[in-house]
């Protein structure tokens, strides 16, 4: 067989890890559906699944009924999105993200979100017409996508798009990259939140009192759902008027952007009220510091009922690639997929072991009772670690802001770059830049981060990265599985040590500080 796709593959010459996982996947799409590629950094993933792609695309006689002819790829980060597209130019790989992420041609300085939205009020013919008609990077960019036989995405756009909209069609094949995110991806997908802001802001009603699952459901089925709906058509009636009309364009403008979140949040709320168990969702009201903030939240515990649905039914065929699957079967489980249906193999990563060594230097337990008690041991050792480091650049994972805080405060060093969820890329950034031996200290770096080469030497894990026991989904899935919430953590572990060593000649120690280490890795190394 392999005579037959090295012709597809992207570089000069395959890796005998890459010609096994090829052609074991290929045998085995002849009678399975499913594949789960579980392969470490540096065997070469995305160009496993790009020469699978071109193989079945070029050699399919016949196109599946229901399914068009091509790929897509998805992945949980822009930033691998964005990979795949350099990456794969060559042949032809066309990316596509939300119209927000566009620069529109016709203004500067604002999306094509922005410009699509104000193209509705715009007379025929006059220049802006043109120009957000025939000359837009964000429909230029989606054409190619849908003409192209490899695309690639990000999971809420693939998702919104297919589910809502229509305009992505199955494929022969959909590869999702970084699959052991899938379940999360869905679940996003899938939640459904009733905010105080925006039922005092937009529907001028009151927060609820309502304590109960069951009366929650029935206010968002007899009172929220009729309302917003209400809401809804209101907004489009006054567009109706207001079309064309150029002393209305700005109102226009800002009543089209409102219904374009309300309509999608509506399309959420109906089709949570059509798939809604009560044995299934986890209902809690999300309190905040902050006045109008607070959230009725309905999360699924099990998405394998919605997989399908929602994300599999993509691809005539599947294949999921990951790092950290660390079981096929037990991964296929959570998305409802049979075991007799799904093939999958570990491949190791080929980087010599001497060079990424794992140290545990136990500084105490970071259990919510013993933290507190730990943390000025922890910085302590932290200090000798940037000490030791002193010229070298590294990473150091919190698991939490709390403990990042304490980091903050302890730590006196202005080699440390503190990074949050809005402005980890920036941060992220300048780490890269700086010719300075600095650190990123963070809690949301674990996957999506290149750190290759000299930008980072040395990485630090404060704590065993345990799923939230507070959070109520998490002590549902545990219930549920019994292994899941050892897996969740194994997972978090290798995707964080995984950041740093990128080639086979890269080197980087990795330091664990939790003396709950020893503990985890006994009862758990048969993951």
């Amino acid at each position: 067989m392999t005579t037959e796709w090295t012709k597809y593959f992207p570089y000069k010459k395959p890796r005998p890890q890459q010609i096994d996982a090829i052609e074991s996947i290929l045998e085995s799409f002849t009678n399975k559906r499913f594949y789960a590629l579980e392969a470490g950094t540096g065997v070469g993933k995305s160009a496993i699944g790009l020469t699978v792609s071109r193989m079945l695309i070029e050699n399919e006689e016949k196109v599946p009924e229901g399914y068009e002819k091509g790929a897509i790829f998805v992945t949980t980060q822009k930033i691998l999105q964005d990979q795949y597209e350099k990456d794969f130019t060559a042949t032809g790989m066309a990316s596509i993200k939300s119209s927000s992420n566009y620069t529109c041609n016709f203004k500067k300085f604002r999306t094509c979100a922005d410009g699509q939205t104000e193209l509705q009020t715009t007379e025929k013919g006059t220049k802006q017409w043109n120009v957000c008609n025939f000359n837009c990077s964000y429909r230029k960019a989606k054409q190619k996508f849908l003409d192209s036989s490899l695309s690639v995405t990000n999971f809420p756009y693939l998702m919104t798009e297919a589910n809502y909209n229509g305009k992505i069609k199955p494929r022969q094949l959909l590869i999702i990259d970084e699959a052991h995110n899938a379940v999360s991806e869905l679940s996003k997908f899938i939640e459904v939140s009733v905010s105080e802001k925006f039922l005092k802001s937009q529907l001028k009603m009151s927060f609820p009192d309502v304590k109960t699952h069951h009366q929650a459901f029935v206010w968002i089925r007899d009172v929220y759902y009729p309302k917003l709906k209400s809401h809804c058509d209101h907004i489009k009636s006054v567009l109706e008027k207001y079309q064309g009309l150029k002393s209305k364009i700005d109102q226009f403008t800002s009543l089209s952007r409102q219904l374009k979140l309300t309509d999608s949040h509506f399309k959420k709320i109906e089709q949570f009220l059509e798939t809604h168990e009560k044995d299934n969702w986890v209902f809690e009201i999300q309190s905040s510091q902050y006045k109008s903030m607070r959230k009725i939240m309905f999360k699924p515990i099990d998405v394998s009922k919605y997989a399908e649905q929602y994300l599999l039914r993509l691809g005539h065929k599947v294949l999921f690639m990951s790092a950290t699957l660390l079981s096929h079967e037990k991964f296929a489980q959570t998305l409802g997929i049979d075991k007799n249906d799904i093939r999958g193999t570990s491949l190791p990563s080929p980087f010599p072991v001497a060079n990424k060594p794992i140290l545990h230097v136990p500084m105490g337990k970071m259990t919510a009772k013993e933290i507190d008690k730990t943390i000025p041991t922890l910085c302590t050792a932290i200090e000798k670690i940037l000490e030791q480091h002193s010229k070298e650049k590294g990473i150091i994972h919190t698991h939490s802001y709390k403990i990042a805080n304490e980091i903050k405060k302890r730590v006196k060093s202005n080699r440390l770059l503190f990074s949050s969820a809005s402005d980890r890329d920036d941060v992220l950034k300048k780490h890269m830049k700086s010719k300075k031996a600095t650190v990123l200290v963070s809690p949301s770096m674990t996957e999506g981060v290149d750190l290759h080469g000299d930008s980072s030497r040395f990485q630090i894990l404060c704590k065993v990265p345990y799923p939230y026991l507070g959070d109520k989904i998490v002590k549902k899935r545990m219930n549920k599985w019994k292994w899941w919430y050892s897996f969740q953590t194994a997972k978090c572990v290798i995707q964080s040590i995984g950041r740093s060593v990128r080639s086979k000649d890269d080197k980087a120690v990795t330091y664990i500080l939790d003396s709950d280490w020893d503990r985890f890795y006994k009862f758990n190394s048969g993951l």
